[in-house]
């Protein structure tokens, strides 16, 4: 039982999102290097011992210190550098006395593995402070506001290590900082004190602290609209006040700032920046020209140029290395493609479990002989049986009895029975030849119901395990396609779907996202197309995204359409084709060439068996099946093995075909070939010619027809030729090079020219059904 759990358990964790994975290891997720944490702690140090808070040095050098861990002493010199700096460390020897404790006694451990507890650590940073606080006071006696200001601090900082650790832990237990309940509250303290810590940080005439806070709350007016910006500007006018009252008065403007520009956010990023600074400028001038006003006016200005210049997608990343998962609905995505992924271990658990099941009985039924039940149970209770089988008697006559039951046992099983002359025959000193003969019948009877009831079960068991193989294939296809999407934008999906809504569909259901390529894509579910032209359709959609999306991917199912929009790729494909029946009125090559999922192309090559119309129907039927399921969203394996499957139990006399498969990735620029019993394809690239592709067997021959696959990065001014098996290799190789040596020519054009060049060649051999198919690879825009 312990390992039946371990073997779940392993299951289950192999299913995991990565960050599920961190969270339920705790302490083993991964750490940055020992050098990377002291210079952090470092830089912590130096930046705290700096900051103020209403004017009085801050204690927060003491609570890096308690969250630094190990990396105590790093503190404890950025905060002598930070003490040197501003030439005062007789105001800072209570933070310097205080590192020393805390890191010492972090050193010591002596509470083992309590050391994080937040209540533990906050007295322990609390008490320390207080302390050499009250030391400091007696020694040097100052007056009550002085003493006051060293006790809130320290309460402060004891706080503050307190709400840092509750929210680590959390994040620890669920993978992601959860933005709401007390977790919440929580992080806005986190916040504040960490913006209060910043806003002590001059360069030049530009303060630290507020063009953070202005990075930040045009980040949460972006994801969050009006009430992201209303709510960072409030707890960023907080911040400032707390290290510098003064400051405050200008910072309050930010909430009412971040309200506004909230409701620009779909104008795009440079309309949102403009309309926060125009709010931000008039909100000045009406409040009135003071000392910090320019001062204010630099920070918007600094912290939007900065919001502009960082990339979305790098704030995504390094959201998602800092947080795990970035929203819920990226928590639902993970979750959901690891179900799919443990649903399809599950199916091939079972499917080896029936493997097994037929191996055994293939075991118990080779072990099965009528010879040895007749001896078991007619010869051992007759008095020969020692003459004639045991040892102890002559060695060539116990040798005759053996073959004569075998002899016999192949008599039942070619004539279905067995006399009892051929029992005298074969056993001469037999006493019992019509029982014998009778055993023999009836056994070899039982015997070939029982194989071939062996049979049909194992054609079963194979038909239900070529099922199993594929639901585990079409699970893990959608396990992959819902692991791919990066992020989902519901503020756009719900446009997208009322921009749909407005043009009389019905039954609108519609998502925006971005892929693991960075790709945008809006997948776009209606009830039926609406009548407007796809051109102008896509030009809305763009406009309305604010990218240049490509012409949509449309499938149709009943009352369920559904189109695919992507952002225009950077590669482009041209194909070309030429194609030739062997003399009879149908050609037995068909191919098909169509898009899916926007960035992707195939271009579909299949040669049924034999010539003519029966090899038409065969090629036909594969190429518009691979398309269909490829279109639904199945991976080409995926689909191989349902063709394989489906040719198989068509119930013709024999029905086989080639599988020739490109499928071209657009975005990347990649290719990836599937070869079922195709000849090899071949890639011109700068004057020279590469073979693409290896050998396998078609589809519609063996249950398990692996095919084989290979990739291949692409290039602008690439020429892929595929062709069937009309043209030899090197007839393939020669129109190939003449291709390669025309780059200037169209797809059209060169295939043309190939197809010619081989019809030339052929002339007086053997003819089959000849195609060839020419791709083109061309920059669609700057990348």
């Amino acid at each position: 039982m312990s390992s039946k759990l371990k073997e779940t358990g392993g299951r289950i964790l192999s299913a995991l999102p990565p960050a599920m994975k961190a969270a339920g290891k705790g302490s083993a997720l991964k750490r940055p290097p020992r050098w990377a944490m002291q210079v952090t702690a470092a830089a912590a140090g130096l930046v705290t011992g700096m900051s103020e808070i209403l004017g009085f040095p801050s204690y927060m050098s003491a609570a890096a210190a308690s969250l630094a861990g190990r990396e105590g002493i790093a503190v404890f010199i950025g905060l002598i550098a930070a003490a040197v700096l501003k030439g005062d460390i007789e105001g800072r020897i209570v933070q310097l006395c205080a590192v020393l404790v805390i890191s010492a006694v972090r050193a010591v451990d002596p509470l083992g593995e309590k050391r994080d507890d937040p209540i533990y650590d906050a007295l322990l940073n609390t008490g320390v402070l207080m302390l050499f606080g009250c030391v400091v006071t007696v020694a040097m006696p100052a007056d009550f506001y002085m003493a006051s200001m060293r006790m809130v601090n320290a309460l402060l900082s004891g706080c503050t290590v307190f709400v840092v650790r509750t929210v680590l832990i959390s994040r620890e237990r669920s993978g992601v900082f959860d933005l709401t309940g007390m977790n919440g509250i929580f992080l806005g303290i986190v916040y504040i004190m960490t913006l209060s810590v910043l806003t002590s940080v001059n360069i030049f005439s530009v303060n630290l602290g507020r063009v953070f806070g202005v990075f930040m709350l045009l980040q949460a007016v972006r994801r969050y609209r009006s009430f992201g910006g209303a709510a960072i500007g409030a707890l960023t006018a907080c911040g400032v006040m707390i290290c510098d009252p003064s400051l405050t008065r200008n910072t309050l403007l930010m909430a009412t700032a971040g309200l506004i520009c909230g409701a620009f956010v779909h104008f795009g990023t440079l309309s949102t920046v403009l309309c926060f600074l125009v709010a931000s400028l008039v909100s000045l001038v009406a409040v009135g020209v003071n000392g910090d006003t320019y001062r204010m006016f630099a920070d918007l200005v600094a912290g939007s140029l900065i919001f502009v210049a960082v990339p979305l997608q790098a704030v995504r990343r390094v959201g998602r290395s800092v947080s795990g998962f970035r929203s819920s609905l990226e928590i639902v995505g993970q979750t959901t493609s690891s179900r799919l992924s443990m649903a399809g271990e599950t199916l091939g658990d079972i499917r080896r479990r029936l493997d097994r099941v037929s191996a055994a009985m293939d075991r118990r039924t080779a072990g099965y002989s009528a010879a040895e039940e007749v001896k078991s149970c007619i010869c051992e209770d007759c008095p020969s049986y020692p003459l004639c089988f045991e040892a102890g008697v002559s060695c060539g006559d116990r040798l005759r009895a053996e073959e004569a039951m075998e002899s016999l046992e192949n008599v039942a099983q070619t004539c279905g029975t067995v006399s009892r002359t051929d029992v005298e025959v074969r056993l001469r000193c037999c006493t019992r030849p019509s029982l014998i003969a009778g055993a023999f019948t009836e056994f070899s009877r039982r015997m070939n119901e029982q194989k071939a009831e062996n049979i049909r079960m194992r054609e079963l068991r194979g038909m239900l395990c070529e099922q199993l193989y594929c639901m585990e294939d079409i699970l893990k296809d959608l396990s992959f396609r819902s692991s791919q999407v990066r992020s989902i934008d519901p503020g756009l999906s719900s446009r997208v779907r009322e921009f749909f809504i407005m043009k009389g569909c019905r039954a609108v259901r519609a998502c925006v996202y971005v892929d693991e390529a960075l790709c945008r894509r809006a997948d776009v579910y209606i009830s039926e197309e609406p009548g407007e032209d796809r051109v102008r359709l896509t030009a809305e959609l763009s406009s309305l995204l604010d990218c240049d999306m490509g012409m949509p991917d449309v499938l149709a199912m009943e009352d369920n359409v559904r189109l695919s929009f992507a952002e225009l790729p950077a590669y482009s494909a041209a194909v070309g084709s030429f194609t030739a029946s062997a003399g009879e009125e149908y050609s037995g090559d068909s191919f098909e060439v169509f898009d899916a999922g926007g960035s992707e192309k195939y271009v579909m090559l299949s040669d049924g068996m034999g010539t003519g119309k029966r090899a038409r129907l065969d090629s036909v039927f594969t190429v518009s099946l691979a398309k269909k399921l490829i279109c639904s969203g199945l991976s080409m394996t995926t689909s191989h093995r349902l063709i394989n499957s489906m040719l198989r139990v068509k119930g013709w006399e024999e029905s086989f075909a080639t599988m020739d498969l490109l499928k071209l990735d657009l975005c990347g620029g990649c290719g990836a070939f599937l070869k079922s019993g195709a000849v090899r394809s071949r890639l011109c690239r700068d004057g020279s010619v590469m073979e693409l592709g290896g050998q396998a067997f078609p589809v519609g021959i063996l249950p398990d027809c692996a095919p084989d696959i290979s990739h291949v990065k692409l290039f602008a001014g690439d020429i892929i030729i595929m062709n069937s098996d009309g043209a030899d290799e090197e007839t393939a190789e020669e129109f190939s090079q003449l291709a390669a040596a025309s780059p200037e020519l169209s797809a059209q054009e060169l295939a043309g020219l190939a197809g010619r060049a081989a019809m030339e060649m052929r002339k007086g051999k053997r003819c089959d059904d000849l195609t060839v198919l020419v791709i083109k690879i061309e920059l669609s825009k700057e990348v």
